[in-house]
């Protein structure tokens, strides 16, 4: 594929969706250790947005996107348990591209039972995985607060925490609340009907994922000494200290948490959704605006760049 281009979404400039361009750019050429994989689907996520707007800095230009699932194409030097033709998904930077290279760290085989859709979103659930037990210490019999938990992490931590034997409380729209249900959720609060924190008895943890006012509010819930985990923003220092409780950021990632939830994907034991498929790669803008607007729905938002 050498001196070949592919098509792929670039950013030259900090702005709104229209600095997403579709260009033509050089095949990519894996190193040691790294693979390149034809990109079936590429997960959408808020950082995608937060870095063309300027929100988080990005050096430009570049070709957004952090995670998809795709086919091993080529192989690099080095590289063992993968070959051409298996089908992966993991961390892929510039993964808004029909090709692009990843480390083979970051990449997990594909199970058969899940859709290149489905395996693109899991990002979501390495956040929810990390947030749960590497920050808050997750246990069976603690009852914990999921905000947003329809979304793209909130889903994953409902199972997670399902799994894990913890008492979970999640808050939704009425639309939603069949859906947490069977995921297991023993309660789900709709947040439209009233105050949140006027439906619940107190918390050991609340995770986060929605962020603005939702953030300081959920302080009010917690019990002494328990913990807020945000992945939006922080709360005020000042109203954490006043409340008794801990405040933690929460939006990492880490290769252990990779490969944990890998293993309880192999297990059937969380199950990633999409809330919506845009195609072609040209739909990225609007992939980006659905992302931003946020809204009502379940799952994450997907960017499909190849058929099967």
């Amino acid at each position: 594929m050498k001196n070949l281009h592919i098509p792929a979404i670039c950013i030259h400039a900090y702005g709104g969706p229209e600095q997403l361009q579709l260009e033509e750019v050089p095949v990519p050429v894996p190193a040691k250790d790294e693979v390149l994989l034809k990109v079936v689907a590429s997960g959408v996520n808020p950082i995608d947005w937060k870095l063309r707007e300027g929100l988080m800095q990005h050096p430009l230009p570049y070709i957004p996107g952090i995670e998809g699932a795709g086919i091993v194409t080529a192989v690099g030097e080095g590289v063992f348990g993968f070959k051409i033709g298996d089908e992966v998904y993991g961390s892929i930077d510039g993964s808004y591209a029909a090709y692009a290279i990843a480390p083979v760290e970051v990449m997990f085989r594909k199970p058969a039972f899940i859709t290149f859709e489905e395996a693109a979103t899991l990002a979501g659930a390495r956040t929810a995985w990390g947030a749960l037990f590497d920050i808050a210490n997750l246990t069976k019999g603690q009852r914990i607060l999921i905000q947003g938990a329809a979304g793209g992490v909130g889903h994953f931590a409902v199972q997670m925490a399902y799994n894990t034997g913890a008492y979970v409380i999640a808050t939704a729209s009425e639309e939603n609340a069949d859906f947490l249900l069977s995921l297991g959720a023993n309660e789900v609060i709709d947040y439209k009907a009233a105050p949140f924190e006027t439906q619940i008895e107190p918390v050991d943890i609340v995770l986060d994922a929605v962020g603005g006012e939702i953030t300081d509010r959920s302080l009010a819930v917690l019990k002494p000494e328990g913990v807020l985990v945000a992945l939006v923003n922080m709360p005020s220092p000042n109203k954490a200290e006043a409340a008794g409780v801990r405040a933690l950021w929460g939006g990492t990632k880490t290769i252990a948490s990779m490969k944990a939830v890998h293993e309880l994907l192999e297990r059937e034991l969380i199950r990633p959704y999409v809330r919506r498929v845009f195609q072609p790669l040209s739909a990225a803008a609007a992939a980006q605006e659905y992302s931003q607007q946020g809204g009502t729905g379940k799952g994450k938002i997907v960017l499909k760049i190849h058929e099967d």
